[in-house]
């Protein structure tokens, strides 16, 4: 038997809002106000049915429970003030029976001595109407306690499975990322459980049924915002570890497994054929080949793999038309670096179909011959397999997490034209607190408006509600609140992120501790990595203050401008700015840069042979850097005719470092010899190998012996073997010949990355 009374006692204003909205109950209230003495209490109802019907506001309304089941008789399908009105008025009809009920009997003797006071006529209740209307929140604190509990028990009973449905992946890494931060949302308890959920302008109200919970997103549905109000709430009464949404995150994605391996296979023999066929017999028909692959591979869920496969099919048409800084040792890599993820895929998505615990012994064999760095050390697998293929599918968006609020300082503005198909403009901040730095990046796809581009771009404003363009915010310092960034420090640009205008750019010397160098055996030492290193994080950016400088010199064969630059101790670095139409003053202004202007070059810096090399974003002068010590820059400076003093040495540790260089110079010849030779076959095609280049094979495997090195012997050997007897064969096999063509390229590059930093630590360390 319904217990409406008990039911209805525990309804309370936020309830009704629950199941409705604001306004609604607002109206209802307004509506029992103006009715005035026509109001009255429902009267005559039976309280042990299943439905009660009240009449209000002339309209009949049928109350049943839960109270989001309720109809009236008016045309509205979803719950009406009329509702709102009869529920108020069986409220208060089930609570003055209960207490009419209790004071029946105190009441009589009262009634008899005011009936003697005014001579038999009965007293006139001025408030008898005015009581008849319900009032807001007349009740207990205590009164919604039931329904409060209610929701609450529902809430942990809740099974996770259709919450994570709801969640999907991003959400779910989003949740753990909050809860390991210990970034807790605000809860307030009640009839009804609000949360507003961290990072997010998102305010969820749960209630009882939980399928009549709402959203500020409006989704009548269980959408992604409530799922995670729920996990919350099991969260904090630990009935949920984060240990078990991390083991949940490993076993989400999910993909089409046929689709990949055969998108995994198409790539494959693509990637072969343009081995086979050499660069110099390639045309325009092997990049619309490679085009037809990027928009395969995003149809398949693979965003890492369109962007690698535009970046090839970019370079090929820049080295048919002859562009410059385009190299067949850049196509190269990029065929090689390809081909190793495509082979990869291949094997996790077979051991995924085949359901087996591990892979083939051939795969293994094979995966460990293509990462022979990795093959030794690390356990394969060491995370799910659906894991492994998400992080090589990659993402088609950035994922942002909150990371609270955040003072920056504009640092620069770069301009970019990627070479998979994307161009734009990247503010760098520096986090000065912490030393972070953080990149806000405007970008738009070019890869679909031809060879010409756009004359004119019309300036980008800045995000986050700043009064700024986009190249505004290099110059000032920035508040920002409720900031969201991804893993690589890229800013969000969400309308929740708020930004407010602190003040100009401060940029010294001394803020500046940490990014700027003067001496270069520190630039050295902290900003290149080792080549086994995984530098990760935030992209960043050094200053490097050059002590004197030579003049800038445009080199037509790589058309690059090489601009030298020294420190006090006379090591060198080399500024290189390659040309392109937006950077032609840049160059024009860097060839006249006049020796007394003290430059302070800003940009990024890597290792080029056995130097260091920055690409310059921006140039700092000495009025720029006010609190810099004065020693730091000479009032003039002797330029490239005043050499400094040379560093002494002891005999014995000269000798050493003689014999050290010209070891790594012997070893990093070798290596560039058969990194020709590597070229030599992807530009002629493996299916039409000259004798003179088998020749040469086998001499380098027989130097690579006499060095030791019988690894990079053997594979030189399996080389040479494979094109000599694919010349004997009906039938060809190109995914041999890849296989030992990649391994060996890795292996070479490898090999050269390792003896340019040896070289370097002596030249810059003086190891």
């Amino acid at each position: 038997m319904m217990d409406w009374k008990q039911s209805l006692a525990g309804v309370d204003e936020d309830y009704l809002v629950g199941i409705s909205n604001k306004g609604i109950v607002k109206r209802a209230y307004k509506d029992l106000e103006a009715a005035g003495s026509e109001t009255q209490a429902a009267a005559g109802l039976d309280w042990s049915a299943q439905e009660l019907t009240v009449a209000a506001g002339g309209e009949t309304v049928t109350i049943r429970f839960p109270l989001a089941e309720s109809r009236c008789s008016c045309p509205s399908r979803s719950i009406c003030r009329h509702v709102v009105m009869a529920i108020l008025l069986a409220r208060q009809a089930a609570s003055g029976k209960e207490e009419a009920e209790k004071s029946e009997k105190t009441d009589c003797g009262g009634m008899e001595a005011a009936l003697a006071e005014n001579g038999g006529d009965a007293p006139q209740d001025k408030e008898k109407t005015k009581d008849s209307v319900p009032r807001r929140e007349e009740h207990d604190e205590d009164s919604s306690g039931d329904l409060g509990q209610l929701v609450w028990q529902e809430i942990l009973a809740q099974p996770r499975k259709p919450l994570l449905r709801a969640l999907g992946s991003r959400g779910l890494r989003r949740l753990v990322t909050a809860m390991e931060a210990e970034n807790m949302p605000q809860v307030e308890h009640g009839s009804v459980v609000r949360m507003q959920l961290p990072g997010q302008d998102m305010t969820v109200k749960l209630l009882s049924p939980l399928e009549y919970s709402t959203c500020t997103c409006h989704k009548k549905e269980m959408c992604s915002h409530k799922a995670e109000a729920i996990l919350w709430c099991q969260y904090l009464e630990k009935k949920l570890t984060v240990r078990e949404l991390a083991e949940e995150l490993e076993q989400e994605p999910t993909f089409d497994l046929q689709e990949l391996g055969d998108t995994a296979g198409q790539v494959g023999d693509c990637l072969e054929h343009l081995l086979e066929t050499g660069l110099a017999r390639s045309g325009v028909e092997q990049a619309q080949e490679l085009e037809r692959l990027a928009i395969l591979c995003h149809n398949a869920g693979l965003p890492g793999w369109e962007g690698d496969i535009r970046a090839l099919s970019e370079g090929y048409e820049k080295y048919l038309r002859r562009a410059a800084g385009q190299t067949m040792e850049k196509l190269a890599g990029q065929l090689q670096r390809l081909y190793g993820k495509t082979v990869q895929l291949g094997l996790l998505v077979e051991k995924e179909l085949l359901g087996t615990g591990n892979p083939s012994v051939s795969n293994g064999e094979q995966h460990k011959r293509m990462h022979p760095q990795t093959s030794d050390t690390t356990p394969w697998p060491t995370r799910s397999t659906t894991t492994r293929i998400q992080e090589l599918a990659g993402e088609f968006r950035s994922e942002y997490l909150p990371v609270g609020d955040l003072e920056l300082t504009g640092i620069t503005v770069e301009h970019f034209v990627s070479d998979s198909g994307y161009e734009g403009d990247t503010v760098y901040f520096l986090e000065m607190a912490t030393g972070t730095w953080y990149t806000y990046t405007n970008a738009r796809p070019t890869f679909y408006e031809g060879k010409k581009r756009r004359g004119y771009q019309e300036k980008a404003p800045a995000p986050w509600g700043v009064p700024l363009s986009l190249e505004g915010l290099a110059s000032v310092r920035l508040q920002l609140r409720g900031a969201k960034c991804d893993a690589g420090g890229r800013l969000s640009s969400t309308q929740e992120t708020r930004g407010e205008i602190l003040g100009k750019s401060e940029l010294t010397a001394a803020k500046l501790e940490g990014w700027y160098y003067r001496e270069y055996d520190r630039l050295f030492a902290e900003q290149i990595p080792k080549p086994t290193g995984d530098r990760g994080g935030h992209p960043s950016l050094v200053f490097v203050q050059a002590a004197r400088f030579e003049q800038g010199r445009f080199n037509e064969i790589t058309q690059k401008l090489e601009l030298p630059v020294w420190d006090e101790e006379d090591r060198r670095v080399l500024v290189e700015l390659p040309y392109s139409k937006r950077d032609e003053a840049s160059i024009r202004y860097l060839e006249r840069l006049k020796k007394k202007q003290q430059p302070c070059f800003l940009g990024k810096v890597y290792l080029q042979g056995s130097q260091i090399c920055l690409y310059p974003v921006d140039l700092l002068e000495r009025r720029e850097l006010a609190e810099a010590e004065e020693s730091v820059f000479p009032e003039e400076s002797g330029g490239i005719e005043n050499e400094s003093v040379p560093r002494t040495a002891s005999p014995g540790a000269a000798g050493r470092g003689e014999h050290d260089r010209e070891a790594c110079q012997a070893l990093q010849n070798y290596l560039e010899d058969i990194g020709w030779l590597l070229q030599e076959i992807y530009q002629v095609g493996s299916a039409t190998v000259q004798d003179s280049t088998l020749e040469a094979l086998r001499s380098a495997e027989k130097q690579g012996a006499g060095y030791g090195m019988e690894t990079l012997a053997d594979w030189l050997r399996q080389l040479e073997d494979q094109l000599s007897q694919s010349r004997h064969r009906l039938t060809h096999r190109p995914s041999d010949i890849m296989d030992v063509f990649c391994r060996l390229w890795q292996y070479v590059q490898l090999c050269r990355q390792q003896t340019a930093y040896d070289m370097a630590s002596l030249i810059y360390q003086g190891i």
